[in-house]
């Protein structure tokens, strides 16, 4: 199955039709990418393809693919549900001296409309993520750390 056909339309711009630009991703981001073979394989962007898709947007878009943010996803990246309350799953990071909880509200916990893992800031829906990259890029926003597979 071809990234053409898998790329969710809340992906894709009006402007060029394609789902990414070169302002949604960093070097280090994760992403499908559909091989010559038609397998769909998670890989990571480098500086490379970060070349290509300003030189060929559309021909990066024809063969990568955004991936869904699970919990699976979630875990991997070292998040974790024990340690919050029923529908909420976190990680720790360090700030200065102290500890803080970078803590994301799971689908539907507060309703049928909230259908995306959601940052919280002081109980406030804050943002929205329904992809890997979203979730590595905003982490890195407020964090200052990148997100690494455990």
């Amino acid at each position: 199955m071809s990234n053409e056909k898998t790329n969710p339309a809340s992906c894709q711009t009006a402007v060029s039709g394609s789902a990414f630009s070169i302002h949604d991703l960093k070097c280090g981001n994760i992403l499908n990418y559909d091989t010559a073979e038609g397998e769909i394989l998670p890989i990571v962007i480098g500086w490379q393809d970060l070349k290509w898709i300003t030189e060929d947007p559309k021909g990066f878009n024809l063969v990568h693919s955004p991936i869904p943010l699970t919990e699976e996803w979630l875990l991997k990246f070292g998040f974790s549900d024990k340690d919050y309350k029923k529908g909420y799953i976190g990680k720790d990071f360090k700030s200065g001296g102290m500890i803080l909880d970078f803590v994301l509200s799971k689908p539907h916990i507060k309703g049928k409309w909230n259908t995306t893992y959601t940052f919280n800031f002081e109980g406030h829906g804050f943002s929205k993520m329904e992809f890997v990259h979203e979730l590595q890029n905003f982490y890195f926003c407020l964090t200052g750390e990148w997100l690494s597979l455990s």
